[in-house]
């Protein structure tokens, strides 16, 4: 079974979380409160996921990030900010699509537990092998306000150094290069290596004139969010984070992380018996209209289950239906004891719809226990 650990120094929180995870059988909980602590789990069992605070007692979350860059680089890591903490955007996304994954408390159960069963999934796919990217990195330089050299390694061929100064970048220097230009060469390395030692004195003059997120090619979120429509990006979260979430979706998010595993999955909708959508998860990357596309399949599953009852076949069960772009596969729930709402899944052509099947048949329940 995969191992998550969770860092975090808010008590309170990690109780919430260890509550919330009891009736999530699919991997082992460990938490930890600091640094030092999460370093000897680290080496004693093998986490397939890591979620830390980056504001922690005696040495910070960036200190752990670092040496999961030494030793554990493949190993996807959730970064969990605080309320007051900007939350770094990157225009390009990479801050989701390798081993970093940004959330923001206060964090509820479902967003965390598909962020780790994103994490797992990215993993699985082999996309976490190539470690850590510099500039997915550098914004977090900025929240912790942190004054240090940060000594980079890319691989076993270069290396180079970033001076900060309370989060502010002031130098970068590779071979006989510093400054701009410098940062710039940094700032492309994947695969990445950290250390982080104090900043002496003689490099506190400032020599840069290009700004942190620039280098990073990012910006905070706050305030001025683009939709969806304007960029590509997981609409689930972006839903819940801009308007808060129902009973529904946040049962729905915390049971269909799961389904996340699965070869080819796009995404899941919940229905109700007009075929409205009342909430959707859909991964990163992926282009699902649930909205168009459930009326037409919800009219199908109606009419198919008027005729086959009058047929004295009784009601459908279910339906599933092959095109060329995917697998639509659809599971209603009892209109008496669950309220009728009805389980939209998409899964393309070379994934495994019978696995989405039978774990929908496992999770509905659980979703609807939640929300009865």
């Amino acid at each position: 079974m995969d191992k998550v650990l969770i860092v975090d120094n808010d008590r309170e929180n990690l109780s919430k979380v260890r509550e919330g995870f009891k009736d999530l059988h699919h991997f082992e909980l460990i938490t930890e409160t600091n640094v030092k602590a999460a370093i000897d789990k680290l080496r004693a069992s093998r986490i397939s996921v890591l979620a830390t605070g980056i504001h922690l007692p005696q040495k910070d979350g960036l200190e752990l990030l670092a040496f999961m860059t030494r030793h554990f680089p493949s190993i996807p890591c959730i970064i969990m900010l605080e309320e007051n903490d900007p939350k770094p955007w990157f225009s390009d996304r990479t801050g989701h699509t390798g081993v970093l994954y940004f959330l923001k408390k206060p964090i509820s159960f479902g967003r965390l537990a598909s962020a780790i069963f994103v994490g797992l999934n990215l993993r699985d796919e082999g996309q976490t092998r190539h470690g850590m990217n510099m500039k997915n990195f550098l914004p977090l330089v900025a929240i912790a306000r942190k004054t240090c050299r940060l000594e980079v390694r890319s691989g076993a061929r270069e290396k180079g150094f970033f001076y900060f100064d309370a989060g502010k970048l002031i130098n970068a220097r590779v071979d006989e290069m510093e400054g701009d230009k410098a940062a710039k060469r940094i700032a492309g390395w994947q695969n990445i290596q950290l250390n982080f030692a104090p900043l002496s004195r003689e490099n506190k003059t400032p020599r840069m004139e290009m700004d942190l997120l620039t280098l990073a090619r990012a910006a905070w979120e706050k305030g001025g969010r683009p939709k969806p429509e304007n960029r590509k990006t997981d609409k689930f979260q972006w839903f819940l984070e801009s308007r808060g979430s129902t009973r529904l979706e946040e049962a729905m998010h915390k049971h269909a992380g799961v389904l996340r595993t699965a070869k080819g999955y796009k995404g899941l909708a919940i229905l109700n018996n007009e075929g409205n959508v009342l909430a959707s998860d859909i991964p990163y990357g992926i282009d699902v209209d649930f909205a168009a596309m459930s009326a037409a399949i919800n009219s199908m599953y109606t009419d198919c289950s008027k005729h086959w009852n009058r047929k004295g076949l009784g009601r459908c069960q279910g339906l599933s239906l092959h095109t060329d772009q995917g697998i639509i596969v659809l599971r209603p729930t009892d209109l008496y004891t669950s309220g009728n709402y009805r389980f939209l899944a998409l899964v393309s052509g070379d994934g495994n719809p019978y696995f989405i099947q039978m774990q929908l048949k496992a999770i509905i329940p659980r979703i609807l226990a939640e929300i009865s």
